[in-house]
């Protein structure tokens, strides 16, 4: 099988991150994989060697006329060149310029098109106006994937969905010569399928600077609430710097794209001396295996991988109540963790409470490890986006 993903940006935000585990496990089954995106990001240093690579110099994150034409053109040619059999698009931009890029080949070949939405209150709430393309687009696509229940409520309750069951990804056996999960109708195909990560329990992480940072605090004896996520809204790293600065005691470490928290708050923001950003770091999941409770503040969420990466290092939770994230940490008796409301005090005292009753943290860490086993790991993912791609090909 050829395999294209087309990525907006290559930073290691959630949608590159499952274009790195998609494409390692591609290409070590025996299929030829390539990724194309945005230039210059840290993506691109950690796929895997034998993934082939298109860097993308027009691709824009906002809109621009003249470069999404250029992307688009850039694409058409792609497709031409590489003869994909499944088309990947992660991501709205993505989405939206590969799917017009497919179109313009014919219908038909638009239906090689699986369309991942990593997180679709980025349209829902950051910018409705596109939900009319997303309407229209998905009359065409492949199959569109939410990886979160939530989102996939949310494509029924905008009209994406609304003639389509939402599919689960258990229903895709590729040892079955059954359609399961593919709608000759004309409705779109709409398949959940959870992200998943690489265990990274008990992995030493490289990043020197990092785990000198860590472990110095660790061998002064403070609890460690660590954070990686990008440094910029909707992160709310304003909440987590004030919850820092009335907890003195304990070490909050922020890893993320930008190192200097001066390029994010105002020049008269006191940064406390036990809050340190540590900027990015390639393989920053690992460094949660160092930390006491992993933390994820934010305005809006799709399905975080930094929390699946806590999760398989056995780490408790707290993390904002929002999108997809109450569904992972599962607030039932096989809770990971605590989701709070975005408010100071709430955030406060579920840190307190995890430190004050190591008991409680140390069963919401078993729950967090026997969540990610048989859930969130990415060969469990690979294998349902593998069987969705089989069911494509069929039709």
């Amino acid at each position: 099988m050829r395999i294209l993903h087309v990525v907006t940006n290559s930073d290691l935000g959630g949608a590159p991150r499952v274009v790195t585990e998609l494409s390692a496990r591609a290409v070590s089954s025996g299929h030829t994989c390539a990724v194309a995106a945005a230039p210059g990001g840290p993506m691109w240093q950690s796929l895997d060697h034998r993934v082939e690579q298109f860097p993308i110099r027009s691709m824009r994150r906002g809109v621009n006329p003249i470069q999404d034409t250029r992307t688009l053109l850039f694409l058409r040619r792609l497709f031409h060149q590489f003869g994909p059999d499944i088309i990947h698009l992660h991501s709205s931009k993505a989405g939206a310029l590969g799917r017009f890029a497919a179109l313009t080949k014919g219908s038909q070949y638009a239906t090689r098109c699986v369309y991942t939405i990593h997180g679709f209150d980025t349209i829902l709430k950051a910018h409705p106006y596109y939900l009319p393309l997303e309407r229209a687009l998905a009359q065409v696509t492949g199959a569109i994937v939410p990886v979160s229940r939530y989102d996939a409520h949310n494509l029924q309750q905008v009209g994406i969905a609304k003639n389509s069951e939402i599919l689960d990804s258990s229903i895709l056996d590729i040892q079955k010569d059954t359609q399961s999960g593919i709608d000759r109708s004309g409705h779109p195909r709409i398949v959940f399928i959870p992200n998943g990560v690489t265990d990274r329990k008990g992995s030493q992480s490289t990043d020197a600077r990092a785990c000198t940072a860590l472990l110095a605090a660790r061998r002064q004896s403070r609890p460690i609430v660590l954070t990686i996520a990008r440094l910029e809204r909707p992160k709310r790293a304003d909440l987590f710097l004030d919850v820092a600065r009335c907890m003195p005691d304990v070490a909050f470490f922020w890893v993320g794209n930008v190192q200097s928290p001066r390029a994010v708050f105002p020049a008269e923001t006191l940064i406390p001396p036990n809050l340190s950003f540590l900027g990015e770091s390639p393989d920053a999941g690992t460094l949660a295996n160092l930390c006491d409770i992993f933390m994820l503040l934010s305005d809006y969420e799709g399905a975080p991988m930094s929390i699946l990466e806590a999760m398989s290092c056995g780490k408790p939770i707290i993390a904002s109540d929002v999108g997809g994230v109450p569904e992972i940490i599962d607030n039932g008796q096989s809770a990971a963790g605590i989701c709070v409301p975005n408010e100071f005090s709430a955030i406060v005292r579920a840190v307190s409470l995890l430190l004050e009753k190591p008991e409680l943290a140390a069963q919401f860490a078993a729950h967090a490890r026997a969540r990610y086993e048989a859930v969130y790991s990415a060969d469990r993912m690979w294998q349902s986006y593998f069987s969705l791609y089989i069911k494509l090909l069929a039709l």
